[in-house]
């Protein structure tokens, strides 16, 4: 079975979420499928989602009212999505991880521990909006 990561982009009215295997080797995470949510802001909240050859776009969502509810929907979508076959529950989801506005320095992905935290806290002047708090 394959480790299966989620990377979430929460922007001001959307939210992404990429899934991606990574088998443990050297190799690059491998991307499966890709779920978008724009216009949370807006009464009519629309779905993308690709894996493969399957493909949904512009879908009205009725009942999201903000990123918690978008961060939901996508995280059901991708657990009963029958062509994702090594994600049965929430459990399956080894690693969760979160776009930032400004990495550093650091050439390849970083866990995040307590040196590499206070590293990127200390470029939140580059985006003062996006400051942890």
């Amino acid at each position: 079975m394959s480790t299966i990561i989620l990377a979430i982009n929460a922007g001001s009215s959307s939210l992404k979420i990429s899934v991606f295997s990574a088998s443990g080797s050297a190799e690059n995470p491998k991307e499966l499928a890709l779920a978008q949510i724009d216009g949370l802001s807006s009464r009519a909240p629309k779905l993308k989602y690709n894996r493969g050859e399957e493909s949904v776009k512009g879908k009205e969502l009725k009942d999201i009212n903000g990123h918690d509810d978008a961060f939901r929907y996508v995280l059901e979508h991708i657990i009963q999505d029958g062509g994702l076959s090594d994600i049965k529950s929430k459990k399956d989801i080894k690693y969760a991880c979160h776009r930032i506005v400004h990495g550093g320095d650091y050439g390849k992905v970083q866990v995040i521990n307590e040196d590499t935290f206070h590293h990127l806290e200390e470029l939140s002047d580059l985006a003062p909006l996006f400051a942890y708090r």
